[in-house]
Formats: structure tokens, C-alpha cells, sequence
């Protein structure tokens, strides 16, 4: 596709459902978001409503506009003392029955389910990959770290199978499963980290998973997540690595923002390009985001700080949409990337939901997604949503 994008005229294609067709045999895009969060918010008493006003369901609201696919993660046990830096997930919350419910909830919408092992009681990224609470107890109790290492694989290759085996005993059997989160630099450290000396040991890590996944659902897409879609080099490094100790994987999932990457769309569409021939792999977007306002409903800035090579004036509902315009256009002109997972589209601005809880009071630290959500402050679909379903049907 062209290195630059009229986005203006692409908007106005796409919502007058007038843009050229494909020019290859492609299928309709994969698009959808993560949903982890909806069991909290729905506690909280959060209220999702259409480009209407009217409120609904709102695994319902984004099918009608859209939305095809579903991103769950997984956490081995929520709540108090289970967390990183003082912090924790709400107990119940994102843990196995918690996802399952919300599989589900999303197979009911029809939507395909992406699942995420995150191999930890929290959240998982290149800053923090702590094996459960659980599991690091138990492999504390042996005697040196050879056994605790093979411990680690059985325990990894077991909770796969016990996770994968719920999932399709409920007939919510994922399409598209990825270990780990954000793993550029390993999982479950430190047995697990992307030295050069440790690779041997992630690769068997990753391999344990792989084999577990494929063992209970052999048609389960097998994803590995890195952060900074547009690094080149920095995939490159992994995959010949990765390569190098026999891991082998259906999709490479990068995460694409424009504040933390500092790439334009044409920028990753070119790193799509060199990864995607490069392993013959097709690619699936793991995350996305984009501001529809340049703060919080608060005033402070959110987690994404600006939108990096965008302008400012795009921190706004329309400038968000563009936004999205530009990135399913290049997603769809793509024949191998199969589509995208917006982060994160329902954790919207509610009194009582934070990126997390404080472990000493309870209380929820801010919400530093609420700027970036799918809904406004008032929980009302924004603009974007009215250029998706031209993307997945």
C-alpha cells in the first residue's frame, strides 16, 4: 500500500461504505478488543450504552457494531497478597472462573476468543513476569534450581492442559491462544528470561506450552506476544533465537501504539513486511490504542501520553476514529495480517475501577485507560465504532 495514507479520504470512503474492494482473496478482518476487565466493571456498576444513548449489554453493543473477536486473559489467583509492587487484581476477578465465564459470554455473541496464559497471579510485561504465587511457593521447597526448572515445565505444561481442556469442555475451544504477555524479554523470570544464555531454557518453556495447547486443541493458533510493533531488530533478535532453539509458533503478535512505538501505520506496515516474510508467519495485533481525549476524565494524562507521531488534535473522538481508519485499511490491504485487538475497549472512566488495587487500603489506583476506551466518560459509544463493522463483514 502507498507509504502515505489520506486519512480524510479514507474516512470519507469508509463511512459512506464506498471504499474499493480487496485486491487480493482475503478474509473480512479479525477485529475485536480485550474484555478481560468486564467482570470488575460490571461490579462497579458501569453502564455501557450505543451511539444511541441506549444502554445494553456490552459484549452486545460491540457485536452490533462489529466487533468479531475477543481477547481473555488469564491470572492463577486474584486478590490480596497475590500481586506485584503493592498492587493486585480484585479477587474473582480474571482468574479461570471468571474467563470462563466471559468465553462464554462472547461465543454467545458469536465472536471467536482470543486466550492469553499470562503464567502469574498479575500483570505480566518486559518489566514483570512473576510465576504464581502458588508456583514459586512450591519450587521454593526444592532442593536446587535444576529440579525447580523442571518443576516449572511441568507446572506449565499441566495448567495448559487443564486451562485448554475447561475451555473446550464448555465449547468456548479458543482460535487464537498466546503464552505469555509481552514476552521480549522471557516469562516467569528469572527462569525464564531472554538472555542469550537463558534462551535454551525460555524455549523449553514456550515449547511446553506449545505442545500443551496443541495436545487438548491441535486447530488452536499458537500466538507469541512481543511489545513495540515496528522494532524490527528487536524481533528479528527473538524470532532467530526463538528459531534457533526449535520453538515454533502459528502468529506473531506485536503490540502497536503509536505514544510507546513512536511508528506511523505506514511505518508498521512496512516492519509487517520484513517479519511476516521473513518467518512465513501471519500476524495478528495484539494491541492497539489510540487517545479520544488528550487526558482523563480527571485532567490528568492517561497511559498514553500523546499519540506520538499523530498530532495532537487527533486526541479526540474523530481524530481516535481516523485513527482506526488508517490502521484497518492497512491491516486489510495485508495478506498476512489477520487482524487486530484494541486495548482496552471497555474499561471505561467508573468510580471504584483502577489499573489496579492499592494492597495496603483496597482502594483503586487511576484508571489510565479511560481516555482510550471504545465508550466516552459517560460509557457512550464513541465515533470509532461506527467505521468497524465495514472492516469484519
Amino acid at each position: 500500500m502507498n507509504a502515505v495514507i489520506d486519512r480524510r479520504t479514507l474516512l470519507t470512503a469508509a463511512l459512506a461504505g464506498a471504499l474499493p474492494a480487496m485486491a487480493h482473496d482475503k478474509a473480512p478482518l479479525l477485529a475485536g478488543g480485550d474484555i478481560s476487565a468486564l467482570t470488575w466493571m460490571e461490579k462497579a456498576g458501569a453502564v455501557y450504552r450505543d451511539r444511541d444513548g441506549q444502554p445494553g449489554d456490552c459484549l452486545a453493543i460491540l457485536k452490533r457494531y462489529g466487533h468479531n473477536i475477543a481477547r481473555v486473559r488469564l491470572y492463577d489467583t486474584t486478590g490480596p497478597g497475590t500481586g506485584n509492587d503493592g498492587w493486585y487484581w480484585p479477587q474473582g476477578s480474571m482468574d479461570l472462573p471468571d474467563v470462563l465465564r466471559l468465553a462464554r459470554r462472547a461465543k454467545a455473541q458469536g465472536m471467536q476468543i482470543q486466550f492469553s496464559f499470562h503464567y502469574s497471579d498479575f500483570w505480566t510485561n518486559g518489566k514483570t513476569q512473576d510465576p504464581p504465587t502458588a508456583w514459586r511457593a512450591e519450587l521454593a521447597k526444592l532442593p536446587h534450581d535444576t529440579a525447580r526448572f523442571e518443576r516449572l515445565l511441568a507446572l506449565v505444561a499441566a495448567r495448559t492442559r487443564e486451562v485448554m481442556q475447561a475451555l473446550v469442555k464448555q465449547g468456548t475451544a479458543p482460535e487464537f491462544v498466546s503464552l505469555g504477555n509481552e514476552i521480549e524479554h522471557g516469562l516467569m523470570y528469572p527462569w525464564g528470561r531472554a538472555t542469550p544464555e537463558n534462551w535454551p531454557r525460555l524455549g523449553a518453556l514456550l515449547k511446553a506450552g506449545h505442545d500443551a495447547v496443541k495436545a487438548v486443541h491441535p486447530a488452536a493458533q499458537v500466538v507469541l506476544h512481543l511489545d513495540d510493533g515496528g522494532n524490527e531488530a528487536k524481533y528479528v533478535n527473538w524470532f532467530d533465537s526463538a528459531r534457533a532453539q526449535g520453538v515454533t509458533w502459528d502468529v506473531i503478535g506485536p503490540s502497536y501504539y503509536p505514544f510507546w512505538t513512536q511508528k506511523t501505520v505506514a511505518q508498521l506496515t512496512a516492519f509487517c513486511d520484513t517479519i511476516s516474510a521473513r518467518y512465513d508467519s501471519d500476524m495478528l495485533l495484539m494491541e492497539a490504542g489510540f487517545n479520544f481525549s488528550p487526558t482523563r476524565s480527571d485532567g490528568w494524562p492517561g497511559q498514553l501520553e500523546n499519540n506520538g507521531p499523530y498530532p495532537a488534535s487527533m486526541s479526540s473522538p474523530e481524530g481516535q476514529r481516523d485513527f482506526m481508519v488508517e490502521l484497518f485499511e492497512a491491516c486489510r490491504a495485508h495478506p498476512r495480517v489477520l487482524g487486530l485487538l484494541y486495548w482496552d475497549p471497555i474499561m471505561i472512566h467508573r468510580r471504584g475501577v483502577g489499573w489496579a488495587l492499592k494492597e495496603d487500603t483496597g482502594e483503586p489506583g487511576p484508571n489510565v485507560v479511560s481516555n482510550t476506551t471504545l465508550f466516552d466518560f459517560q460509557g457512550r459509544a464513541l465515533p470509532v465504532l461506527d467505521v468497524w463493522k465495514r472492516y469484519t463483514q
